[in-house]
């Protein structure tokens, strides 16, 4: 079976960090699938897009965007990639939008179909852009599609029109042989808003890259990995350190990410009086964090909303006792083999929770913890739902 993934978002020479996951699950299905072919398409996705709110970033996609090939090819670990380089900005611009990913995709289509002499399903990984675009491919080419929703909160605020989501985001589902949610609660928002209930399907986790192994710091290390946003809620965990106050000499907190809310929590931890239980390690490339996740004690993500949680799941597949917040994705990922969950906002039971991960981490049975994980998250049962559905849509089709 031929497939063409058209993804939102996609690791680039900007970052190795977003859409990642994607990426993941294309090299597990050509890897771990039987009899599959996989091409993804890409324009550029983030790495060459213009934005008037950040005009350095918008400078350095310019020059990206100028100095770089506009049309190349290359295979990585199987999977196939084209890329048509285009630049892109905001549809609320003039001459904006999503027209050029749209002429980006049909050319690398006309490239992937002659090369393997026809395509047989289209994914779309979240209904926008990618979705809306795959509509617009199905309808050229005669291919069916399916959407894998990985959006939170579904859909993006920017997205909203007179309370509903944009136009191109029910085309986009509307017409889809398929649409995948990766949690039930991320199913249940896009049934609410009266669309055809999703498919749940988890992201997976490479098992290959996460692996059992000691602690290796000299105190009993909490480990988070996000983007410092305000949905990540790291003030609430600032405040339950501080709430705990344990000793600065047995307990640390390392955050790995960055983004625009970092140096307001710097600040927070000083005022708060934590500075000396926190360690700031900034945005690390993918391949850097691996051992991070390996050598700490236990991972914290206080998410005010997430639609899955990779990071949890990466977590639990090195071992590690979770603690994370009733948000959406970590209630169908943490259980009581493997951590606690905390509401929203409950900084008190946030606390708790860490002290009480602390004190009970020997009774934590790392091997059942990872193995627990894998069953549900890894590269087989999750590639075995994603080819069933594969072939149950171009059955239909």
């Amino acid at each position: 079976m031929r497939v063409f993934i058209v993804p939102s978002w996609y690791p680039s020479e900007a970052s190795s960090v977003p859409g990642s996951f994607i990426y993941d699950q294309a090299r597990a299905l050509v890897e771990v699938g039987v009899d599959l072919s996989v091409v993804v398409s890409l324009w550029g996705q983030g790495s060459v897009e213009l934005s008037p709110r950040h005009l350095l970033r918008s400078l350095r996609a310019l020059t990206n965007h100028l100095s770089s090939p506009r049309r190349t090819e290359w295979q990585s670990n199987g999977v196939d990639h084209l890329l048509d380089r285009r630049l892109t900005w905001s549809h609320r611009l003039p001459l904006g939008g999503i027209g050029p990913a749209v002429a980006a995709s049909e050319r690398n289509m006309d490239r992937a179909m002659a090369q393997y002499r026809g395509m047989d399903l289209i994914h779309a990984h979240v209904s926008y852009p990618a979705g809306y675009i795959a509509s617009q491919l199905s309808k050229r080419y005669g291919v069916p599609y399916i959407i894998t929703e990985h959006m939170g909160p579904f859909p993006f605020p920017g997205m909203m029109r007179d309370g509903k989501p944009m136009v191109e985001i029910t085309t986009a589902l509307a017409s889809a042989k398929a649409t995948v949610a990766v949690s039930p609660a991320l199913a249940d928002r896009i049934e609410a808003f009266g669309y055809h209930r999703p498919i749940v399907i988890p992201n997976l986790v490479d098992e290959r890259e996460f692996r059992l192994h000691p602690p290796i710091h000299g105190r009993f290390s909490f480990l988070t990995v996000c983007g410092m946003s305000e949905q990540k809620g790291i003030d609430d965990l600032l405040r339950a350190v501080a709430l705990w106050d344990p000793p600065a000499s047995a307990v640390e907190f390392l955050f790995v990410g960055d983004g625009p809310k970092l140096g307001a929590w710097k600040r927070m931890a000083d005022d708060l009086g934590v500075s000396d239980r926190v360690r700031w390690l900034g945005g690390l490339e993918r391949r850097d964090v691996g051992s991070l996740f390996m050598g700490c004690n236990a991972f914290v993500l206080p998410s005010r909303h997430e639609t899955f949680g990779v990071v949890l799941a990466e977590a639990a597949a090195s071992g590690k006792p979770l603690v994370a917040t009733r948000c959406g994705g970590p209630e169908s990922i943490v259980n009581e083999i493997n951590g606690l969950l905390v509401d929203v906002g409950d900084v008190s039971g946030l606390a708790d929770a860490l002290r009480s991960v602390s004190s009970e981490w020997p009774n934590y049975d790392a091997e059942a913890i990872r193995q627990d994980c894998l069953m549900r998250f890894g590269r087989r049962p999750v590639v075995d739902q994603i080819t069933d559905l594969y072939r149950t849509v171009v059955g239909d089709a």
